[in-house]
């Protein structure tokens, strides 16, 4: 069984742009991401994800990337969909120009971010600052203790032959907090090959 399989407690309907329909897929819906254990689906940009909530309503999701994660020591093969909700929000007026400056500047006029930063850092400034948003963020104090404790048991393995066991175990509990933990997702999987 694989270690996302505990975590989808929902079933989803992947909806192609030919219009061909997969239905009953597991999967953990978070705000921005989707993930999926079934490999064999064929995912791609463009594709809808629908989501029949328990009042009858439904969401939809526009895949923006399909993620999909490869077989790495432990760890299954796995989708990390990245999604856009089309249900619930409408664009306002005033949302046709944005600016972000600083780090990763860009400037977007009357279209869509689709871009992905990755900053990187010193891995000790990196673990600081997981163990910073887990400590602000996760309010169960077990949950908050195991997390800080395998991502101390990660940050000691760095450059070890254990490493790739020690993030597989993280990760295991880290899918629970998506919604705080996913910026850190792609510079973490970053020190799996470095």
């Amino acid at each position: 069984m694989s270690m996302f399989k505990q975590f989808n407690n929902e079933n989803v309907t992947l909806v192609k742009a030919n219009g061909e329909r997969h239905e009953d897929i597991e999967a953990s819906v978070q705000s921005d991401m989707i993930f999926i254990d079934d490999t064999s689906l064929p995912i791609e940009e463009g594709d809808t994800i629908i989501r029949k909530l328990p009042n009858g309503l439904v969401e939809k999701y526009e895949v923006l990337d399909r993620g999909f994660h490869e077989k790495f020591s432990s760890m299954p093969a796995h989708y990390q969909v990245k999604v856009k909700k089309l249900t619930g929000s409408k664009p306002s007026s005033n949302d046709k120009t944005v600016y972000n400056l600083g780090d990763n500047s860009r400037v977007n006029i009357n279209s869509n971010d689709s871009s992905i930063n990755i900053i990187n850092m010193e891995s000790k400034h990196l673990f600081a600052e997981i163990k910073s948003k887990v400590e602000e963020n996760i309010e169960i104090e077990k949950e908050r203790q195991e997390l800080i404790r395998r991502l101390n048991a990660l940050e000691k393995a760095q450059n070890t032959p254990s490493f790739s066991e020690k993030y597989a175990e993280f990760m295991a509990i880290a899918a629970n907090h998506t919604t705080v933990l996913t910026p850190y997702f792609p510079a973490l999987a970053q020190l799996l090959v470095s």
